[in-house]
C-alpha cells in the first residue's frame, strides 16, 4: 500500500512533503516520495513499494531539493505584507475620524451602541478622551 506506519517515529519533524524515502527490499533499493504526513506514526507516499513491508524496516531520507529563489520570494512577500499591515494599523491609529462611537446603558440595564458626529476631524486619542466623558460607557 501506500501508507507507512511508523512506531517510535517523528516523522512530522524529519519528514516533509516532497521528501523521499529509500528502503532496502530483497537487496534492492526502493524510493517513494512523500505525498502527505498524516501524523507522526503515518505518512502516505507517492505509489507502493514492490512488496508489503509487514515487519519494521529501516529507512534513509531524503531532503527535498530547496528552491532557494522561491524561498526568498516568499520571505520578501511576507516582509512586505507585514510592512503594510503595520502601516494600515498605524493609519488606523493616528487617523482622524468624524464620528464618535460610545455605549449608553439602557433601562433595563442593557447597553445600546450610539454614534454621534463630531465637528472637524479628531484624533482617536481626542475620541477616546470624549468617550471617557460619557459616564454610561462600560468600555472608559
Amino acid at each position: 500500500g501506500t501508507v507507512v506506519t511508523g512506531h517510535g517515529t517523528i516523522f512530522e519533524k524529519e519528514l516533509a512533503t516532497g521528501d523521499a524515502i529509500l528502503v532496502l527490499i530483497n537487496g534492492q533499493e526502493e524510493l517513494r516520495v512523500i505525498t502527505m504526513r498524516l501524523s507522526n506514526q503515518s505518512l502516505n507516499l507517492s505509489s507502493g513499494f514492490s512488496t508489503s513491508l509487514k515487519v519494521p524496516t529501516t529507512f534513509q531520507y531524503i531532503r527535498k531539493p530547496r528552491d532557494a529563489t522561491k524561498e526568498r520570494m516568499d520571505a520578501q512577500r511576507k516582509h512586505e505584507q507585514a510592512r503594510e499591515e503595520q502601516e494600515q494599523h498605524a493609519f488606523d491609529l493616528y487617523s482622524s475620524s468624524t464620528q464618535m462611537v460610545y455605549r449608553e446603558k439602557t433601562e433595563t440595564g442593557s447597553y445600546r451602541i450610539k454614534k454621534e458626529q463630531v465637528q472637524g476631524g479628531k484624533s482617536r486619542a481626542d475620541l477616546l478622551e470624549m468617550r471617557a466623558k460619557k459616564t454610561s460607557d462600560k468600555y472608559c
